[in-house]
């Protein structure tokens, strides 16, 4: 009799181990899964099941609430393997630890830089990226990063991981301070553009963002020489009186206010120096010609500066 019991019991047990094994049991598998922009922790915990990764989608959707990652998962290429626990897993996911052709964007690029680049690492067709630059008006909010591409990857996928990356580092907080000054993300990305292109210190950036909010406060023409670039397209060494005079909304030493879109790509630091500048009266900068600036509240002390660094060059 005790033997029987023994023996029902034993089998019951085999049974139980049999079927929790052939419910989160997963064979050994090893891939690079694409995540892309946009998807959900749903979707995430599907693409994880339909790629053999995990058993249980329900569970790993659990996992992701308990731990409030559900908002953090990043898209990108990703090499998972199905040892891989949901801890582990999380954390690459939420941490961008992506797979690919390494790209760095350099703060301040161009769309058209990033295009030249991005299409010398063979992963785009530069014509192709441009255009949906500008159907999508996406200047400015390509965010400069280190990004892990998969070769393969769809041209609209690249460009989105870009506007994801920048609405993750434009976050709550920053938008609140848009609020707080009364000002749209859209015309804090702008001016933070400018600023990118004119300051090269990031010492100096809420210094050169002070001067130009002085100048919108006063209705004053920004002057930005940066804007003329992005208007004719090119860089210059030096802007003659012909080049300022280029018909162009871009143009600020002729249209007052701020230009009609972003001229580049800024980083963070640029970000924050336009929503975060310093409380100054200056009204005027002039480059030293090392990569500063010398600052000036009054125009005479401005052509003052001007006619020390011309004797000085």
């Amino acid at each position: 009799m005790a033997r029987r019991k023994l023996l029902y019991w034993v089998t019951l047990l085999c049974l139980l181990v049999f079927l929790v094994g052939s419910v989160y049991y997963t064979p050994y598998t090893e891939r690079i899964i694409a995540i892309e922009p946009g998807m959900n922790a749903k979707e995430v915990a599907l693409l994880l099941k339909e790629e053999q990764m995990i058993r249980s989608p329900y569970l790993f959707m659990a996992y992701t609430r308990y731990k409030k990652l559900g908002h953090k998962l990043r898209p990108g290429c990703y090499d998972l393997n199905s040892d891989l626990s949901f801890a582990a897993l999380l954390e690459k996911i939420s941490k961008g630890e992506t797979y690919g052709v390494k790209v760095t964007i350099p703060e301040g690029y161009t769309s058209r830089q990033i295009a030249s680049l991005l299409s010398t690492k063979k992963l785009v067709n530069r014509d192709q990226f441009l255009q949906i630059v500008r159907e999508k008006g996406l200047e400015g909010y390509l965010y400069p990063a280190t990004y892990a591409i998969l070769p393969g990857t769809r041209t609209e996928a690249i460009a989105q991981m870009m506007v994801e990356k920048f609405n993750y580092v434009f976050g709550d907080q920053l938008l609140e301070q848009c609020d707080k000054l009364k000002l749209t993300q859209r015309q804090i990305l702008i001016l933070a553009s400018i600023i990118e292109k004119e300051a090269k210190i990031s010492a100096e950036k809420p210094e050169v963002a002070a001067v130009f909010y002085n100048r919108l406060k006063k209705k004053w023409l920004l002057e930005s020489c940066a804007t003329v670039q992005y208007a004719w397209g090119k860089t210059k060494p030096f802007l003659s009186r012909s080049d300022l005079k280029i018909k162009s909304s871009y143009n600020t030493y002729q249209n007052p206010g701020l230009p009609p879109g972003p001229i580049c790509n800024p980083g963070l630091a640029s970000i924050k120096a336009a929503l975060y500048p310093d409380n100054s009266d200056n009204m005027f900068f002039i480059s030293k010609g090392n990569g500063t600036h010398k600052f000036s509240r009054y125009y005479r002390e401005h052509l003052k500066e001007k006619q020390l660094l011309k004797k000085k060059s």
